[in-house]
């Protein structure tokens, strides 16, 4: 038993035609003789009695059409409250992020899509670029914001916003009192990095690469929160990400931006290719994107 036989039962027993049932459904009088022919033999019991151009349901028929219309009027009722959940935001989303991300970036657009969706559950996921691709292609997280690059060809790309790295200096540092530095002034000077599980430590190691320029690693730390104090102590300069400057605290270090060719990183929201997308992911995307213009 299909539901499309369900409903041109129904039409034909409130038209008491099949060739106004027919018409009502929007198929061909053959079309849906077939189908109630098929459901009469899969009930075994004729349903209609064909009496010429008149049709009369049979009392088989009289049993089934109020449980027919209640098995339609509760299928309608599923797919309204559905839709209406989807766009009332309701439901869970488990959100992946990478460190350098998560703590600046999520907190205040996770608190915008809370106060459009009241009735939405969020979860949030912390870990290193190759964990969380591991956690999307195993479906344990809905979609995750990562830098790029990232090699999976099981997952979709959708880029939310780029932003510039800056740099982070003690106080007393050299460089402090310039105006605007160039990358290759950082070139043989004691560095603060973050440890290669990072992907934003490769991303920095790729510009002064491109740059040229050479930096002499005094400490390495898995925290930008550590970074910054390290760096503030005097044992060296970093680069950091705008949104970690915009939230760091004034006082024990010195920022400053570059002229030239600024190094930059890309924010991105990463799905998997094959699955249905989470709309509330898709809601977040567009608060992050709008967030910043």
């Amino acid at each position: 038993m299909e539901l499309h036989q369900l409903r041109y039962f129904i039409a034909v027993s409130e038209t008491g035609s099949f060739s106004r049932g027919a018409e009502r459904c929007g198929i061909t009088q053959p079309s849906l003789s077939q189908q109630i022919l098929k459901l009469e033999s899969e009930l075994g019991q004729r349903l209609f009695d064909r009496l010429g151009r008149s049709v009369q349901m049979t009392p088989s028929g009289r049993i089934l059409l109020p449980r027919a219309q209640r098995i339609l009027a509760e299928v309608n009722s599923a797919s309204n409250a559905v839709q209406q959940d989807v766009e009332q935001g309701k439901g869970s989303l488990t959100i992946g992020a990478i460190p350098t991300i998560a703590p600046f970036l999520l907190p205040e657009a996770l608190s915008e899509l809370r106060k459009r969706f009241p009735d939405s559950e969020l979860h949030i996921r912390e870990d290193t670029t190759d964990n969380l691709v591991r956690m999307l292609v195993r479906a344990e997280i809905d979609c995750a914001i990562m830098s790029p690059p990232v090699q999976e060809s099981h997952l979709k790309q959708e880029n939310l916003f780029s932003e510039d790295l800056f740099a982070l200096l003690p106080k007393k540092h050299p460089l402090a009192s310039i105006g605007e530095l160039k990358v290759n002034m950082l070139d043989g000077l004691d560095a603060i990095v973050l440890q290669p599980m990072h992907c934003l430590s490769a991303q920095v190691d790729a510009f002064c690469n491109e740059a040229s320029v050479s930096r002499n690693v005094s400490c390495t730390t898995s925290q930008l929160s550590t970074l910054y104090n390290l760096v503030a102590l005097g044992m060296g300069l970093s680069l950091v990400p705008e949104m970690f400057v915009k939230k760091a605290p004034s006082g024990p270090c010195v920022i400053k931006n570059f002229s030239g060719k600024v190094p930059k990183r890309t924010i991105a929201m990463y799905w998997h290719a094959a699955r249905v997308r989470n709309p509330l992911g898709e809601f977040l995307a567009d608060i992050v994107k709008s967030q910043h213009r």
